[in-house]
């Protein structure tokens, strides 16, 4: 079985929600397509801050079996979503200036 890939579409978006106790949060994600081998679905991923995004056009994959997690009626996914990179994938080279 292939993992999930997601192929990031948008920058870091941000909005606004209001907790249970009435207090302002900012929530960011990203748009990405969420691609398996039976489907292809619009998504949002949602990342640590406006500079904790993944560059748009990235390609990754979804770590399923990490975001496994015990719930209340049995086996649940975690909320944020576990990406890795694609299994095969070059490193990128890092870049530092001389």
């Amino acid at each position: 079985m292939n993992a999930p890939k997601l192929t990031i579409n948008s920058a870091v978006e941000t909005r606004t929600v209001t907790t249970s106790k009435g207090l302002q949060k900012a929530i960011y994600s990203q748009r990405a397509t969420l691609e398996t081998e039976a489907m292809r679905i619009q998504i949002e991923v949602e990342v640590d801050g406006l500079d904790k995004g993944y560059p748009v056009g990235a390609v990754k994959e979804w770590d399923l079996t990490t975001d496994l997690v015990p719930g209340r009626f049995g086996v649940e996914l975690a909320r944020r979503m576990t990406l890795v990179d694609p299994v095969g994938a070059k490193p990128q080279p890092s870049r530092q200036a001389a």
